[in-house]
């Protein structure tokens, strides 16, 4: 068979993922029957699984079906899903479990708990719809409509099967843990971050395998600590009217790494408090390491590995007022009564409806802000530069007010306003643009920070 060049690319990456990545990639399904379920509601279920190709959920659902079912439709409808799906998904079933028993006879990596876990789960889906057939009435089997036919089908129980592939299944999981606890203690004897962060992986996916394996999840917890990235971030330069916003930048970035702390596992931002006082107790001012060569020091002294300075380079507040203008509105109304005779005979009054119009004086003013800020990330122990960028923030605001109208009243919409709002001070207009601007910067130096650092 020949494979496209595509495919064969795909297969390698998807390989040489699971090769690098090596975490724990299964899971061990439930195939639970849902109890209180009619035969009604599992008939659909089924029918939806098979649609969908996921015939062993949808023998599931038709097995509880069938045990539900009373009336003749019902019962027909499941018995029709297991003559057009029963024997061919147990063949199915059966060769794949063939081909994953070939590939996983013996350990290999991570892919062969994985392959065992498969085993495990067909066997034990296919046990589960078969228990509950092998539970049912010889009549649950026999046609209830002249146009069906009996249901000969031979139902098979899996146990023996399903504790022998336990053994396995559970023999890999150790394997597994070991294999990456004996990674982690290679990779940690070389004692540098980059190998720290991936013995600690190794150590963390052990633990994870075979939980309190050996002493896997103290290693991970030691040996995250010394591979944590620490990034220190300075006060962003700005000046003019809004000298306040480097502060408030940062600020906001700060808090939103705390808040997505946990989206993080080897990455840490510095504490502003405690870098303050740091430069303050050394005599430093955060204006000294805007330039790569001032940023080992600086960044030794603060236990930072990393450091993000920048400037606010643009932040400007526009207000307008726009010329008067006449709008026209139409609107139907109530204009009067009238009476009518109902079909009882009897006199009843009823409303009249009619359009009604009016012209307003509409006035309009607004106001734009924008920010518009720089970055750059330094390498504390080289002071390289290691990522720069811009981000920008604008916020809007709009008021429209009516003056004056002449004409109906009735026709104007209720939710304009008849009073003049003044402007938003600069610090109001501000105060959002800068969260606008904190927002994506926090986006730039997260996804470095991921495909960098994690």
């Amino acid at each position: 068979m020949k494979i496209s060049k595509t495919l064969l690319i795909l297969f390698i990456g998807m390989f040489m993922f699971l090769k690098l990545k090596g975490q724990p990639n299964y899971s061990l399904k439930s195939y639970d029957i849902t109890e209180g379920k009619s035969a009604k509601i599992s008939n659909k279920a089924a029918k939806k699984s098979f649609k969908k190709g996921a015939y062993n959920d949808g023998l599931v659902h038709t097995a509880q079906a069938l045990q539900k079912a009373e009336n003749k439709k019902q019962i027909s409808k499941a018995q029709n899903f297991l003559i057009s799906h029963y024997t061919n998904t147990i063949n199915k079933n059966l060769q794949k479990i063939t081909a994953l028993q070939k590939k996983s006879i013996s350990f290999v990596s991570d892919q062969t708990v994985t392959q065992r876990t498969d085993i495990l789960n067909i066997y034990r889906v296919m046990n589960r719809y078969c228990d509950v057939l092998n539970d049912l009435h010889p009549d649950k089997f026999k046609a209830v409509k002249r146009r069906d036919t009996d249901i000969i089908i031979q139902i098979e129980t899996y146990e023996n099967q399903i504790n022998a592939s336990k053994i396995l299944f559970e023999e890999s999981l150790q394997m597994a843990a070991t294999m990456h606890y004996e990674k982690g203690i290679h990779l940690a004897k070389k004692n540098q971050k980059k190998s720290n962060k991936e013995a600690a992986k190794h150590f963390k996916w052990a633990h994870e395998y075979i939980p309190n394996y050996l002493d896997a999840e103290k290693k991970y917890t030691d040996l995250k600590k010394l591979a944590v990235t620490r990034m220190g971030f300075t006060t962003f330069k700005s000046g003019g009217d809004f000298s306040q916003l480097g502060d408030l930048i940062v600020n906001s970035v700060l808090k939103k790494f705390i808040t997505d702390a946990k989206q993080f596992e080897f990455f840490e931002v510095l504490d502003r408090t405690q870098m303050n006082a740091l430069m303050l107790e050394n005599g430093l001012r955060e204006s000294e390491i805007m330039n790569p060569s001032d940023a080992p020091n600086f960044g030794r002294l603060l236990g930072a590995d990393v450091l993000c300075v920048g400037s606010i380079d643009r932040a400007e507040v526009d207000r307008q007022m726009a010329q008067p203008y006449l709008q026209e509105f139409t609107e139907r109304v109530v204009i009067g009564e009238e009476k009518y005779i109902n079909n009882n005979g009897k006199e009843r009054t009823r409303s009249i409806k009619g359009d009604v119009s009016a012209t307003a004086q509409l006035n309009q003013k607004f106001s734009n802000a924008i920010l518009s800020a720089t970055y750059k990330i330094f390498d504390v122990a080289t002071g390289k530069l290691l990522d720069m960028g811009e981000v920008n923030g604008e916020y809007e605001w709009n008021y429209i007010w009516m003056s004056s109208f002449q004409g109906d009243k009735r026709a104007i919409p209720v939710e304009i306003p008849i009073t003049e709002l003044r402007f938003p001070t600069q610090n109001e207009m501000m105060q959002p643009t800068n969260e606008f601007a904190a927002e994506a910067l926090y986006h730039k130096i997260s996804n470095y920070v991921h495909e960098t650092f994690e």
